[in-house]
């Protein structure tokens, strides 16, 4: 009879004699039992075919490795072999004393290059999430990252990164697999955070305190690794694995876990905290457009009143003169006049056809298409169009320039037409045989157009001022559609609070383009 086989488990060395055929497992089915939580019921079997020993794996969860390497079926042994079943080693001992002379015993307990693999796996994992996190400080980015790549070396069948809410719940940040109700159980969570300290659980259903719980059971929870998420001394969330086979995870395992939480823990917080300030920041910036939009239809709205109150204060003071005229050319008794009223009848009626006129144009008016140009130029090219009325009052428009950058950003054509409506609006004000100032200056990153003799700063205003309430010339409508016409191009146009007429009248226009 062949003599019986002998194991030695490494770890506590003791020697097991074993008679084939006979079963090694955690159960009662077992000829042999061990109380390692990661090998099966009747996870292997020893067998004896002709002369030859052999051991076969019994479809157990975490497989049968001979030499380190995991048999597919059944494999053949002799004296030297190592034999791993769950975390168990054993080594197969010569069966006598013959034999010990004749073999030489080769412990595998450790592999050097299978444990050089792993490390450079360990070490390959935290470069790729490092980088990853560096630069990347999208969540939805990290996401795709970082629960796929623990698979290659945790291969759990769940996995979820979750942070702490305000109210004391856990909301998943990350998870790898769809929820149901939550993947994570919270018979688990509770008992980790009882004292903050990471935990690996080898066999969930061989603990009492846990075997019972729904969660535990409805989620098929086996094995679990579990390591808080800690920055600035404060617990805010966790990393958690699962798998539905016992024995999965070691301490080793649970180490390598927490150092990877060490790493992710304060990018992690920062790309949240990141992600929470561009949240904020977009809300900002919608609530700022919509603030915007409310204010140009304000202003827009504004301008529209402004322009009829303009339209209502130009057309009044001829039809007033024409109803004046034709009651005077009613009345009997006033011989010789009737010419040089109907003249003045006629000179009203030009003067609203030309404000109707000016009113239609304004309102196809396009937006300005700004280019640099050099805008003394198209000032000098106004008043040179106006030249006649010049010559007529004997004015003498100057124009003085002290600005060293004239270039600025305007739609030429449009421009001059804003221009020519000052002028116009301003040609009454002008005393008849004076000269006419038009001084160009710098001031901060805006050119000053100055028409007329300077005052103090704090006399301009814009023509919608309340302090311009008792003076009707600030309807004037050439006046208010130059005005618009400026600020259509980022501009400003002002007066002079407590004068009599437009002028003095300074325009504002800025060097570079802005949103307005």
């Amino acid at each position: 009879m062949k003599p019986p086989l002998i194991l030695q488990e490494l770890s506590s060395q003791k020697h097991y004699e074993i008679t084939p055929p006979s079963v090694l497992g955690r159960g009662a089915g077992a000829d042999l039992t061990f109380a390692d939580p990661a090998i099966s019921h009747r996870h292997a079997l020893f067998l004896e075919i002709g002369e030859q020993l052999w051991i076969q794996d019994l479809e157990s969860a975490n497989g049968v490795y001979v030499n380190d390497r995991r048999i597919a079926g059944k494999a053949s042994l002799k004296a030297g072999d190592s034999i791993q079943l769950g975390h168990t080693r054993f080594l197969v001992m010569p069966s006598s004393e013959d034999d010990v002379t004749e073999q030489t015993v080769v412990l595998h307990c450790l592999d050097p290059s299978r444990e050089a693999r792993l490390d450079q796996q360990k070490l390959k994992l935290i470069f790729q999430l490092t980088t990853d996190l560096a630069e990347n400080q999208d969540l939805s980015l990290l996401q795709e990252k970082i629960l796929p790549s623990f698979s290659g070396l945790f291969k759990q069948d769940h996995s979820c990164i979750a942070l702490f809410q305000e109210d004391g719940s856990l909301k998943p940040l990350f998870a790898d697999t769809p929820l149901r109700s939550s993947i994570l159980s919270r018979s688990i969570i509770d008992r980790l955070f009882r004292n903050g300290e990471s935990f690996v659980l080898e066999d969930a259903l061989s603990d009492a305190s846990l075997k019972d719980q729904e969660s535990i059971l409805g989620l098929q929870i086996r094995s679990a690794l579990c390591v808080p998420l800690t920055y600035r001394n404060q617990i805010y969330g966790l990393i958690y694995l699962d798998r539905n086979i016992p024995g999965a995870y070691s301490q080793d395992d649970l180490e390598f876990l927490r150092t990877i939480a060490s790493i992710l823990a304060p990018l992690i917080e920062n790309a949240r905290l990141l992600s929470e300030l561009k949240e904020r920041n977009a809300d900002t910036m919608k609530t700022l457009k919509e603030t915007q939009a409310r204010l140009i239809d304000m202003e827009r709205t504004a301008a529209y009143v402004r322009l009829a109150q303009a339209m209502a204060h130009e057309i009044r003071n001829p039809l007033m003169a024409i109803g004046g005229l034709i009651r005077r050319l009613t009345q009997p008794g006033l011989p010789g006049t009737e010419g040089a009223k109907v003249q003045a009848v006629v000179r009203s009626v030009e003067r609203i056809e030309s404000v109707l006129r000016e009113v239609d144009q304004f309102v196809k008016l396009p937006v300005p298409h700004r280019t640099l140009t050099r805008i003394d130029q198209i000032i000098q090219a106004e008043l040179a169009f106006h030249d006649p009325i010049w010559q007529e009052k004997r004015v003498r428009p100057v124009v003085q320039v002290s600005a060293k950058h004239l270039m600025v950003p305007i739609d030429p054509e449009l421009f001059q037409r804003a221009l020519s409506l000052v002028i116009r609006e301003i040609q009454p004000s002008v005393a008849p045989g004076a000269d006419f100032p038009i001084t160009l200056a710098d001031s901060a990153n805006e050119l000053a157009i100055l028409c007329g003799e300077s005052i103090d700063d704090r006399r301009w205003c814009e023509l919608a001022s309340p302090k311009l309430e008792r003076k009707p010339w600030s309807l004037g409508l050439f006046l208010n559609l130059a005005s618009k016409l400026i600020s259509d191009h980022g501009g400003r146009l002002l007066v002079d609070a407590e004068g009599r007429s437009p002028l003095p009248l300074l325009i504002r226009m800025p060097r570079t383009i802005t949103d307005h």
